[in-house]
Formats: C-alpha cells, structure tokens, sequence
C-alpha cells in the first residue's frame, strides 16, 4: 500500500524563543509610551512561564503585561489604539485580550471595544474578540449581552456581523459551551435568519457554522427552520448555508435531513462496495475506499456516500470519524464509480490509537456492511 507523510503546515504558531512577538509588542509600545520602560517586558514574560504555555495563555500574558508596565488604568483607550495600530496582527490580537483586563466590571465598555478590535484587520484580533465575546456571554448570560450586540449584524463591516454570529455560538471551537443556547437556542434566530442571504462569505461559513452547532442538540429546531427558510426563490448564498448547516445531520443518515437537501431514499439505488479493504494498516498509508452506484430509478436521484470509522480511544470508549466518499446528482440508469483514498494519519489531538477498526459506508444514510481492520504501528 502506498505511504505518505502527512503535509505540515504551521497552525496556529506558539510563541517560542526562537519565533515570537515580544520585539513587536515592545515596538508599539515604545513608540506610544515612550516615557516607559520596556526592557524588561521579555525577561518578565519568562518569569511567568510564557513560552511554556498555551497560545491564548501566551496572549494573556502579553496582554497582562502591556497594562502593568504602560500604567494603562490611567488612559485606557491610548493602550488600545497603540496595540491596535500595531503592523503585526498578533498584536491587534493582544488589543482584544485587554479589554477585560482594563474594564473587568463594566460589559459596556467591554463590548464597545470589542466592537473595534474585532473589526480590525487580520485573523487574530478577530478570533480573539470573538473569544473574548464568548466568555463574556457565559460570564453575564444571553440575556444581559444578546441585547447589546443584536444591531451588530446590521453593520456594514462583514466581521462586525460576522463577530456577532461567531461569538454566540453555543459550541464554538476550543471554547466552553454556551448552556443556554444550547438548551434554547430560539433567541439565535433574530440574529442569523436576517444573514442568510449576507453577500460575504467570511459572514456565511459563520451562520452556517453556528446553525450546525445547534443541529448537534436541537436536530428538530434546525430542520424546523430549514424547511422555512428553503423556500422555492431562496439565493444560492442561503442555500449554500442551509447545506453547510445540516452536514453534521447529513452524517448521520439524518432521513428528514437527507430529504430536505434532495436526496431522498435508497429505493432503486444499487450500490457495490469494493473489496480492497486491507486487513491491516499502518499510519500514513491510504485506505481505499471505492464504491459503484447504479441509479435504477426512472429520475434523478441524490446520494450521499459515507464512510464511518468506529475507532478505539485512549481509554474504554470509542471514537467516531466520518469521511465524505462523495456526494451528487445520478441520472437514470447512470453507474457511477467512486475512487477514493482516505490518508490515514494521525489526527493533531488525538493520535491514532492501536487496535481494531471497524469501517462502514453508508449511502443516505444507510449502512451497507461492516468491514474490520487492525492498525498496530
């Protein structure tokens, strides 16, 4: 079987002594507050086990810092606009993780800062306001912040609607979860039924994004909006959306799910599964998994083809992995045949782990056999 390396690229990069941003934050810092002293902003980063800990940590730290050595509590607003202004996007990204260090106690001022940084250029300041923002939604509760925020999605600025929609969402990525939302996730609708149709895309992948995560545990809410936002004049942009926002339910064989996006049932869909499933495989090798489908129905039908892989975890329980084979339109009496190699590495926080592998496709949502395989490295 063939093997490969898996390519690398740099993620998200920690501070490290090599490859870090302190000469930059010092920079900016000296630049607006020249009357300070900064050099001994690295010396006291290392005493605090800076480039031991973790990337938003690090963030803090810097952010921590910058208000200690600047003297801030004296002009807050000037260490916010001198850390935005500054040309290394980490360091617009620090701006954000002040705010709640200046104005612990005043939601406000909190949020009509955010309001700035987030809107600021460059990855950083946005996902870390958004970051920010979320905290602060699980600090206060829905109901003191959603008010506050609610017009951001009128604003004229993509990641201003864009910070709203991301902010609130009841999962989010590496962050706690929203409780409340996702017990009720009802007060979401005034926020992201107005975005469906948002030209930016940046906008877009967040409101489908957020309607997802909804979807893990309130299937019957999202279906429920689905079919009253999928109307017979719906945009390509809500549409897209709409697709994006069932693919955890599409996964799953979710029938209501599968219908709504046009795919249908099996009925008359022959479907072949290869038998090239190894008996035993190595990381980085390919696993094939090829599939034939022939549409014995009089119209076109949809299909979407999934592999599961039922995996072992560190401990007693098990892990799940779902891979897309593919997914399209079959004409009547098309045969469609599907190549597909699935690259198995392992994954950035969870390795793959020794032992027995049990493998399953499924076309919309329906299994056809289970298959075994053992990895042992």
């Amino acid at each position: 079987m063939e093997t490969r390396k898996p390519k690398k690229g740099e993620g998200v990069p920690k501070e490290t002594p090599a490859r870090n941003s302190i000469a930059a934050l010092e920079s900016i810092l000296v630049q607006h507050f020249p009357g300070q002293s900064w050099k001994g902003l690295k010396r006291e980063l290392e005493k605090r086990n800076f480039f031991a800990a973790g990337m938003q940590e690090q963030v803090r730290l810097m952010a921590q810092l910058a208000v200690e050595l600047a003297e801030s509590q004296r002009n807050e607003a000037a260490l916010i606009a001198a850390l935005s202004a500054s040309p290394a996007e980490k360091i617009r990204g620090v701006a954000a993780f002040v705010i709640p260090i200046l104005y612990p106690d005043n939601l406000k001022k909190q949020l009509e800062w955010l309001h700035f940084t987030g809107a600021l250029e460059g990855t950083w300041p946005r996902e870390l306001s958004a970051t920010i923002l979320h905290n602060l939604i699980i600090r206060h509760g829905v109901t003191a912040v959603f008010p506050l925020v609610r017009e951001w999605i009128k604003h004229e600025n993509p990641a201003v609607r864009r910070l709203a929609t991301e902010a609130f969402r009841p999962r989010g990525v590496m962050l706690a979860h929203i409780n409340d939302l996702k017990e009720d996730p009802s007060p979401l609708k005034t926020i992201l039924e107005p975005l469906l149709d948002d030209p930016s895309d940046y906008v877009q992948k967040s409101v489908a994004n957020n309607l997802n995560d909804i979807s893990k545990d309130n299937p019957g809410i999202i279906l429920e909006w689905t079919k009253e936002w999928n109307t017979p004049d719906a945009t390509k942009q809500r549409h897209w959306i709409l697709a994006r926002a069932l693919r955890t339910l599409i996964d799953e064989g979710h029938p209501a799910a599968l219908k709504l996006l046009g795919y249908g049932t099996n009925s008359n869909l022959k479907v072949t599964w290869q038998n090239n499933t190894p008996r035993r495989i190595k990381i980085n090798q390919f696993l094939p998994c090829d599939v034939e489908i022939v549409n014995l129905n009089e119209s076109e039908t949809g299909a979407v083809v999934l592999l599961l892989m039922d995996e072992p975890g560190k401990s007693t329980a098990r892990r799940k992995s779902t891979y897309q084979i593919w997914k399209g339109k079959i004409k009547a009496g098309e045969t469609k045949s599907v190549i597909k190699r699935i690259h198995f590495v392992d994954k950035n926080s969870q390795p793959r782990v020794e032992g027995l592998y049990r493998l399953s496709v499924t076309i919309n949502g329906k299994k056809l056999e289970e298959r075994e395989m053992i990895f042992k490295c």
